[in-house]
């Protein structure tokens, strides 16, 4: 069996302004692998997650068996769910509900007496109580439907205290906060060794090699650990079951690795994400970490051949404010050329660089002023009177904010070429440019992009219009990406990593 510890450690956010965000992970990549396979795998959870039955439906993770620290603890063994709505909730006779679009909020003789949050679900996250206006405890919900802690708030509205409960309404395990010491209830003393606890991880540890990983055979299962600084449990605490350690730049590491690099240098099992991560590893271990990419590729050739329009892509996301600016104004000055032939999307992950990408076309309307027309901003009668009189072009510009794998996929199957030029490549845009068949412009060498089959690489952003010239209006050249592209899938399909992952079991 190959278990997993995944780096989960955020609880789900309150919807009602949580900003939609793609996200990376290690785990869930190499769990992605595994599932293509047909490969069984487990999990092993070691922080607090009440919605991880959400997350997993989110995700489409099915794990064969899920290892749950907590779980264990408040005595939960099993996956199904069960609907509670805030009707089920003890309320005041006299209570009065207030219902708005993201919340419900509870009065009593006109004073605020609770607020609900909710899920993206409709399920219920957490309840926050007041007392004259002030924040006393807060009720979360595990999403399988129960409550599974209570939060205790100081006059600060800073949280001192956690009590965990089980499906019966009966308290585990407190935590207090400014002291970090446990006390578990003696009528589970069977639960743990003792009913007090220094750390709370102490208790996690002992759980994990106790009861979640106490059958754990070392001549056929693997542990595959993810190594963050974040963890509650230390490394360290896995070396007698010769795990995996994964490392990945969506995870600070660099403290854990100096720790189980002092403890267990002779047979270290570390594994990157990329070259870069490799390299950090060998200068700070010496070690040579072999690397297994963390995005598949998968065939999903996009149409932009049967689009009269050629669409270039530019990802800013990593990139200087001024290196956007000038991508933008040297691509304008193609399309202002021939305006029907061409057009751009620039494209990014983040708000700051929505923000930035709008208002790089706002200063293409200032600095061209009357010079063209966006064709997404439909003309007044004046105008369009001008532009019939003046031959004024209609560029084809916009700005598009990636937060879904699917979004991604929608975005590159019209693109007919994609700019990556901050100083690292970013991975996943770059597989799917693969994937898609589509030809890449980038800052750097690497081993995905191969100069003039591929890609192109411009050293400078002059040299964006040398890439955008072979292969735009260009068939052959295009073709030629193309046919490279695809034999590169191969090597990153779902079954040749699972390759790599069969070649690093067997050592």
């Amino acid at each position: 069996m190959n278990y997993l510890v995944p780096a989960w450690h955020r609880l789900l956010d309150d919807w009602s302004w949580t900003i939609p965000r793609i996200e990376f992970d290690d785990a869930v990549s190499h769990i992605k692998t595994f599932q293509e396979n047909q490969v069984p795998y487990s999990l092993v959870i070691t922080d607090y997650q009440p919605q991880l039955s959400t997350k997993l439906n989110q995700l489409t993770i099915s794990p064969l068996q899920i290892l749950n620290v907590f779980d264990y603890l408040q005595g939960v063994n099993h996956q199904d769910n069960q609907v509670v709505t805030y009707r089920d909730l003890n309320w005041p006779a006299d209570a009065q509900f207030d219902f708005t679009s993201f919340r419900v909020v509870v009065l009593v003789k006109g004073q605020l007496y609770a607020r609900i949050t909710f899920d993206t679900q409709g399920k219920i996250l957490w309840v926050d109580y007041f007392v004259n206006d002030k924040h006393t405890r807060r009720l979360l919900l595990d999403s399988r439907g129960f409550i599974s802690r209570e939060e205790l708030f100081n006059d600060q509205d800073q949280p001192t205290q956690h009590i965990y409960y089980d499906e019966q309404g009966y308290w585990r395990i407190k935590h207090d906060l400014s002291t970090d010491q446990i006390e578990v209830n003696n009528l589970f003393s069977d639960l743990t060794k003792h009913l007090h606890y220094t750390h709370l991880s102490d208790l996690l540890t002992e759980v994990i090699q106790d009861h979640l990983l106490n059958h754990f055979d070392r001549d056929n299962d693997h542990l595959v650990v993810t190594l963050d600084d974040q963890a509650k449990v230390g490394p360290d605490k896995y070396l007698q079951y010769q795990p995996l350690f994964s490392l990945s730049r969506w995870h600070p590491y660099q403290q854990n690795l100096a720790k189980i690099n002092d403890k267990s240098h002779s047979n270290l099992a570390l594994l990157a994400d990329n070259d870069e991560t490799r390299e950090l590893i060998k200068k700070q271990t010496g070690l040579d970490a072999p690397i297994i990419p963390l995005f598949q590729s998968r065939f999903n050739l996009g149409h932009s051949q049967r689009l009269s329009q050629e669409r270039i892509g530019l990802f800013i996301e990593n990139m200087t404010d001024e290196e956007v600016h000038q991508a933008v104004e040297l691509i304008y000055q193609r399309l202002v050329k021939k305006p029907t032939a061409e057009a751009l999307t620039i494209l990014t992950y983040s708000i700051e660089k929505m923000q930035l990408a709008q208002n790089c076309i706002n200063q293409l309307k200032e600095n061209h002023q009357g010079e063209f027309i966006l064709a997404s901003e439909a003309p007044d009668e004046v105008e369009e009177i001008l532009t019939e009189q003046t031959s004024i072009p209609t560029l084809d510009i916009d700005a598009q904010r990636i937060t879904t794998p699917a979004e991604i996929g929608r975005q590159f199957d019209s693109l007919r070429i994609v700019i990556d030029w901050g100083p690292t490549v970013d991975e996943f845009l770059q597989i799917t440019a693969i994937s898609t068949g589509i030809p890449q412009l980038c800052r750097q060498s690497n081993r995905q992009v191969k100069d003039y089959q591929n890609g192109v690489i411009c050293p400078t952003i002059s040299d964006i219009n040398q890439g955008l010239d072979y292969f735009l209006g260009n068939l052959k050249h295009w073709n030629q990406s193309l046919v490279y592209d695809v034999q590169l899938m191969n090597q990153y399909s779902a079954a040749e990593l699972m390759t790599k992952w069969q070649t690093l079991f067997k050592k």
